[in-house]
């Protein structure tokens, strides 16, 4: 996150006009006559109750500001930092690159069906399967049965 602190202000003036950002977590520093320590608020359209948190309401934050005791007070907007780019998500990359193996006929019923649902995987099916390939699908399904291993079944074979 980003902070950057928008104004010093002495509460004597009346003539402060408040901007904050709804849906961020401002945060308000206010020192007060007596306390060598200020005391930071984070600003908030409804109190959690919490004894532990110092929390002031979005409404009350000019009361605290013009409060007798307050010295100085200083307001911190909470901005997102996005980073670089076009603000587009970052494309999902498989771990795994697509080997499209052509199904046998003998089990491409079954391999599209539990590829398809999800389920059945298991080491029954997979020992099945050996049986008419050339290859060790436990070894190409690291092993993985299940959920894991039926979805990997579409980066093995040419399913789609």
């Amino acid at each position: 996150m980003l902070l950057q602190i928008s104004y010093v202000y002495s509460p004597r003036c009346d003539n402060e006009v408040t901007t904050l950002n709804k849906g961020y977590m401002d945060k308000l520093i206010v020192k007060f006559e007596g306390k060598e320590e200020p005391t930071v608020y984070n600003i908030v359209t409804f109190l959690k109750n919490k004894s532990k948190l110092k929390e002031v309401l979005f409404s009350n934050v000019q009361d605290l500001i013009r409060h007798p005791l307050t010295e100085w007070h200083e307001i911190v907007h909470a901005e997102v930092n996005r980073g670089e780019g076009d603000g587009e998500s970052k494309p999902y990359e498989s771990k795994y690159e697509r080997e499209n193996i052509a199904l046998p006929k003998e089990m491409a019923k079954e391999i599209v069906e539990v590829a398809t649902s999800l389920r059945g995987c298991t080491i029954d099916f997979v020992d099945r399967c050996n049986e008419v390939l050339d290859f060790d699908l436990h070894e190409k399904l690291n092993n993985k049965y299940g959920f894991t291993g039926a979805k990997r079944l579409y980066n093995i074979f040419k399913l789609s």
